[in-house]
């Protein structure tokens, strides 16, 4: 165990890095195939902002000695010189020490720091190649000073490259404080033992390295991951100390541990002390279970935010993905261990799960309808969002989950070649069989494997989770297998690139994340006026919503209110503009990425708060032409905006790789010949059924 913690720390771990009292609770997650314990002793922080060390102009780290009490607070002035601000656990004055160094991170520079009671160190690496082709070497110098920035001595390591001949990166990493004037110095995975002279004492192990570190606050090691604050102790104790979320803190890029049980930290360029808050503080406040299954980066700061300024609610985010390695295999397992809780009682207050995973909890009445909260709500009321979306997500006139956004997947064609918005499979094939043998179907992947994945769209139309049930067995699907098949092998395919844009190519797939992306693709893809033809479909849905994770409130819940407050945080007008990926779900946000697609996309500047025009370019990878795009016109809105108004299906945006397993396997043997298309859709028929009744 305890070199599956060092490795999983080796990269990210520095003592500085870039609520109330609870019960001491305990985790594991699994890492490189060992189980690792963690003990949870977070508690839950205030935060109360510090003077900014105004020679500062960005902060990189912050260091704590607990021998001197110092606070080494390390960044860059206005001209990209590094600078050490140093101060006392009350923050109360501010000294500067001008390093007089400036890295260059073109030429492969890179800097690492350490301190000590009384020294300052800085190691900087830089790449070194004496001719053209030739592969790069390192050197390593070591600068050492005193805590006012007098320069004591330079010094360069001789590193014998057997020392480094595991290292895919040989430029510094890390650098530790070893006492006795030694340094670690960490260089990909290797840890080196060196003294302020230059020389390498020894070369370390992941595990050995710990035994030379200094402890801070009895912790020989501090690092980020999992948006927390942990640390290791000298009997290799894991121990969460900070949980970001539940403190309402995100965006942090430095930490580091101070006296008294306290943090400092550097969030959204500025500087702050983290003390644990009183219980008293809290009042009446209720804690709101929200459940995960990984995915959760774009929600956190959401969470933070609302827990940081609601006075009722606390929402304690529990991901079960944290138990294991991020793969296909322990997202599915992730998801399994959230089910299994929720079927024997132990219910969160709501979780944020794929679509797919959705629907089939919510076939089993697991979900509150969230109309019934809408119906309630002055603000956001069913009238508030776009109603296509509604009867898309709508299962039998109730609404389980909600997201804030929708990307939309969908075929478009020349309007010269095909005007028919949500083809049938009929008129497609007519379509297809009228043009020239010049023409080809798609500007790539024309083989007879590829064209079936596009026109089956990943089996999203054949397979309904709600009910448990499929239709791979109906004609769609069959016409789909036998127009594939008149498509050559993989093996037979020479992998030619056609073009939509020049007329070689008929149709091409998109997939649209935001309201403007129609205006890329249009110019960069086509050059001319686009249909929306869809996938053949003759239900009419050839155009879909993507949607993949979504919140849902738990029916059992007691604070179904709670929960939709935190929810509707995320439907927030301010939360649409810029240049935001995907396409609201509230008419007022609807409008103003409309609004935003007649002009230019746009940053904020940090310091002005201005508005800041950007170049908008479009890439077509068929003929490798970068388009510069006007905005969008007011005549082109109003098609655009009937185009995503009339999608009523909604899909999961991710992809079910158990019941793709299946179809790959038939088909292929379709393919290869041993079936009928109708006997390779009735195999696919009864293996998927059979997958679908086991999971109801």
């Amino acid at each position: 165990m305890k070199k599956t913690i060092a490795f999983l720390t080796a990269l990210i771990t520095l003592y500085g890095v870039s609520c109330s009292e609870k019960t001491t609770d305990s985790s594991s997650r699994i890492i490189n195939g060992e189980q690792v314990q963690i003990v949870d002793n977070s508690r839950i922080y205030k935060k109360t902002e510090l003077p900014f060390p105004d020679e500062l102009k960005g902060i990189s780290n912050i260091f704590y000695n607990e021998k001197s009490g110092n606070i080494h607070i390390f960044g860059t002035n206005s001209e990209g010189n590094e600078k050490v601000c140093v101060t006392d656990g009350d923050f109360s004055m501010y000294s500067y020490a001008d390093l007089k160094l400036k890295i260059d991170h073109s030429k492969d520079e890179n800097i690492a720091f350490a301190v000590s009671e009384n020294n300052i160190f800085a190691v900087i690496s830089t790449a070194v190649q004496e001719e053209e082709n030739e592969e790069l070497s390192y050197t390593y110098r070591l600068k050492v000073y005193d805590n006012s920035g007098n320069e004591l001595s330079v010094s360069d390591f001789a590193v014998d490259d057997s020392l480094l001949s595991d290292c895919l990166y040989k430029g510094i990493r890390s650098l530790n404080y070893a006492g006795e004037n030694r340094l670690i110095l960490g260089i990909d995975s290797t840890f080196l033992l060196v003294d302020t002279e230059g020389n390498v004492i020894e070369t370390l192990t992941e595990e050995t390295a710990y035994d030379y570190t200094e402890s801070v606050n009895g912790y020989i090691r501090h690092y980020v991951e999992n948006n927390g604050y942990y640390g290791i102790t000298s009997d290799m104790t894991t121990e969460k100390l900070i949980d970001f979320t539940d403190s309402g803190l995100s965006g942090i890029s430095a930490i580091s541990p101070i006296a008294n049980g306290d943090f400092v930290c550097y969030m959204d360029r500025k500087l702050y002390r983290l003390s644990e808050r009183d219980m008293a503080e809290y009042g009446e406040m209720r804690e709101i279970t929200l459940a995960a299954a990984g995915f959760i980066d774009e929600i956190q700061p959401m969470i933070a935010d609302f827990n940081a300024e609601s006075n009722l609610y606390q929402i304690k985010l529990k991901n079960y993905a944290e138990s294991y390695e991020y793969s296909i295999e322990g997202l599915e397992n992730a998801v399994n261990d959230l089910e299994i809780d929720i079927i024997s009682g132990n219910i969160p207050d709501m979780v944020y799960l794929d679509t797919n995973e959705i629907e089939k909890l919510s076939s089993k009445g697991a979900f509150a309808d969230l109309y019934e909260l809408m119906d309630s709500d002055s603000k956001y009321s069913r009238d508030a969002f776009l109603p296509n979306y509604l009867e898309a997500t709508e299962t039998n006139g109730h609404i389980y989950s909600i997201a804030p956004t929708f990307t939309i997947k969908s075929i478009a064609a020349k309007s010269k070649h095909a005007d028919i918005q949500n083809w049938t499979f009929d008129e497609f094939r007519d379509v297809y069989n009228s043009k020239s043998a010049d023409m080809t179907l798609f500007e790539s992947a024309n083989n007879r494997n590829a064209v079936f994945g596009f026109l089956s769209d990943d089996c999203n139309d054949f397979v309904d989770y709600g009910t448990h049930t499929c239709s791979f067995n109906s004609q769609d699907f069959i016409d789909i297998l036998e127009f594939s098949a008149d498509f050559p092998s993989v093996e037979e395919y020479s992998w030619e690139t056609t073009s939509c844009h020049n007329d070689t190519a008929l149709i091409s797939t998109l997939y649209i994340e935001s309201f403007r992306d129609i205006n890329v693709e249009k110019q960069s893809i086509f050059g001319d006026d686009i249909t929306f033809v869809g996938f053949p479909s003759e239900s009419g849905n050839g155009s879909v919503m993507t949607l993949s994770n979504q919140f849902a409130i738990m029916e059992d819940s007691p604070a179904k209110d709670g929960a939709w407050s935190f929810i509707r945080t995320f439907f927030s007008d301010d939360r649409y503009y810029g240049n935001i990926s995907g396409i609201p779900v509230t008419e007022k946000g609807f409008e103003i990425a409309m609004k935003e697609a007649l002009e230019p996309p746009y940053y904020i500047d940090g310091e002005s708060n201005n508005k800041i025009p950007m170049k908008e370019t479009g890439y077509n990878f068929t003929n490798g032409l970068s388009t510069e795009i006007t905005p969008m016109a007011e005549a082109e809105q109003a098609k655009y905006e009937a185009f995503v108004r009339s999608i009523t299906k909604a899909v999961s945006g991710h992809y079910d790789d158990k019941i793709n397993g299946i179809v790959s396997e038939e088909v292929s043997r379709y393919f290869a010949g041993a079936c009928s298309a109708e006997e390779c859709a009735e195999m696919i028929q009864n293996r998927v059924s059979i997958m679908l009744s086991e999971q109801s």
